[in-house]
């Protein structure tokens, strides 16, 4: 038998479901925001023809853009993020720098140019489909990797990513690198 006055019961009730429902909330909101914020990456690269083991070392420049509101943190952390996986990965090379290596001979030194050539920011909404789409971000890197000595196109390609949830801009630039890492990684 409840010691409880019915109004103190009705609150008692009130107060346990809103604790319910901001459980279920939370956790429903926790659930999509991980399910959709994942960034997700493709990219298609020219066959090199040869192997890239052939060479000591790897420049990689700044990134370049004409696109004008691309973030110009794109243009050195995509770059960054990849001398920093490339090297603590071992990835081959004698030699991976950001700058230009003056202990390796040219004609022993690849040089990877980028260029955004796609940016899309995740502050923007639009209406695609029927439905209403906020938040996306997207990003598309061109790229080449030439001989130093005689700026030979050795291999181009092309790297995507995508964010449903646009603030992980920093989760774009990695998962960019991480593809350039991928595919250097499987033709050294």
């Amino acid at each position: 038998m409840s010691l409880n006055t019915p109004e103190e019961e009705i609150v008692e009730m009130n107060t346990k479901q809103f604790f319910l429902s901001s459980f279920i909330t939370f956790y429903l909101l926790l659930f999509l925001i991980t399910g959709c914020g994942t960034v997700k990456t493709s990219s298609s690269f020219s066959d090199p023809g040869v192997k890239l083991d052939r060479y000591a070392g790897l420049e990689i420049s700044d990134f370049e853009t004409k696109i004008e509101f691309v973030p110009k943190d794109a243009l050195t952390q995509i770059p960054d993020e990849t001398a920093s996986l490339l090297s603590s990965k071992n990835r081959g090379f004698q030699k991976i720098g950001r700058g230009e290596l003056k202990e390796i001979p040219d004609e022993d030194t690849l040089v990877l140019l980028g260029e955004v050539i796609e940016y899309q920011s995740g502050k923007n909404f639009k209406f695609e489909g029927g439905a209403l789409k906020i938040g996306e971000a997207s990003l598309t890197v061109q790229l080449a990797i030439v001989e130093k000595a005689t700026g030979k196109e050795i291999v181009t390609g092309e790297v995507n990513g995508f964010s449903s949830l646009g603030f992980t801009k920093s989760g774009i630039y990695k998962g960019v690198s991480e593809e350039i890492v991928k595919f250097i990684s499987e033709n050294y």
